[in-house]
């Protein structure tokens, strides 16, 4: 599955444009008052403003990278943005997902992963840049009911189950797009804020 848009609500519309646009250096696709679209690889990626202040929306997204050059993303990442940390350790081997990932924070709270997946392999040489972000590649769903939601994924839009434990923790899809869907109040990991 792919990812073609992606829309996520924000309080911080102004700060957002400018974290994305001039300090990762993401494609901005259009813009007007109470919205941008940036490009980040084969998805469109659009912020809307909302007036909801009493609850900041907050999201957990991933983008695909080129696996070859996950170590060139880090320190790419790292001279721009402050990488969040677990146990001391700001890179993430997932062994079961034969994947490496890095996250952060943006100014909206929202819980950003660069994930560098070894099955989907890549012959990108030389410095990193954003070319390299293949797609988003998981949305965090969080729901009353993980393991109705998924069945419902499964047999209405044909989404295969993909690792994960049925019950608070299950994404849905493939390596190129899943759902992440999570039991609310789950904590989004390697943080301790909650779905």
């Amino acid at each position: 599955m792919i990812f073609e848009e992606v829309k996520f609500k924000t309080t911080l519309l102004k700060e957002l444009k400018i974290f994305y646009v001039q300090n990762l250096g993401i494609g901005l696709l259009k813009e007007d008052d109470s919205s941008f679209t940036l490009t980040v690889g084969e998805t469109s990626l659009t912020f809307i403003q909302t007036d909801e202040k009493d609850d900041r929306p907050f999201y957990h997204f991933a983008v695909n990278i080129n696996e070859s050059q996950f170590k060139l993303a880090k320190e790419y990442l790292s001279k721009r943005v402050t990488l969040l940390q677990n146990e001391s350790h700001d890179e993430f081997e997932f062994i079961d997902w034969n994947a490496h990932a890095v996250y952060f924070y943006d100014p909206s709270g929202n819980i950003v992963e660069y994930i560098a997946r070894h099955n989907i392999k890549s012959t990108a040489t030389g410095e990193f840049t954003n070319k390299d972000i293949l797609c988003i590649s998981e949305v965090g769903l969080p729901v009353l009911d993980v393991s109705n939601v998924a069945s419902t994924l499964e047999s209405e839009i044909n989404l295969p189950i993909w690792k994960g434990n049925g019950k608070s923790f299950q994404p849905v899809g493939d390596e190129h797009g899943l759902f992440i869907l999570v039991e609310i109040d789950r904590e989004w990991y390697p943080t301790n804020d909650k779905a």
